[in-house]
């Protein structure tokens, strides 16, 4: 476990398990037990590697790369490319996501940028302005031809 609670600006503490007597109960849109959690007293610049699961409610500028779960809180402040196989955005990004699993932009976040997924879902009060395209490639366009062959006659 790392932490320092003396003021410093880095505040880095890896969460208790689930079997452990210290933990407490945390709210249900929390990040699930087991992950690494990195505060909102933390300003990073630069790349950021992890695996496993990261919980990151600071300030960040720069790249993410990650085969885990990015969980991003709602005090957090992103401004750069995340590559992860799962993004849950509560706070604020400015950048293109890619995820091989999905990617969630939950109620109050705001995302600014691209993004590539298996699945993306945006809650109805989150801010979206970007492009999305799913992971596998370009999803098939509905083929209206011939349905409005159909139609055509009966309006002449």
């Amino acid at each position: 476990m790392f932490g320092r609670s003396n003021g410093s600006k880095a505040d880095v503490t890896e969460a208790p398990s689930s079997d452990s007597p210290e933990s407490s109960p945390r709210p249900k849109n929390h990040f699930p037990r087991g992950g690494t959690i990195i505060t909102d007293q933390v300003e990073l610049k630069g790349s950021l590697a992890f695996d496993g699961n990261l919980e990151f409610n600071g300030t960040f500028e720069g790249e993410i790369i990650s085969t885990g779960i990015l969980w991003i809180g709602p005090d957090a402040v992103l401004k750069g490319d995340v590559q992860a196989a799962k993004v849950v955005l509560h706070g604020k990004m400015h950048g293109n996501i890619t995820a091989t699993e999905s990617i969630e932009v939950c109620d109050q976040a705001q995302l600014y940028g691209d993004v590539r997924a298996g699945k993306f879902i945006v809650s109805e009060g989150a801010t979206f302005r970007g492009r999305s395209e799913p992971l596998e490639g370009k999803a098939p366009s509905p083929d209206f031809l011939p349905t409005f062959r159909h139609l055509i006659p009966k309006l002449a």
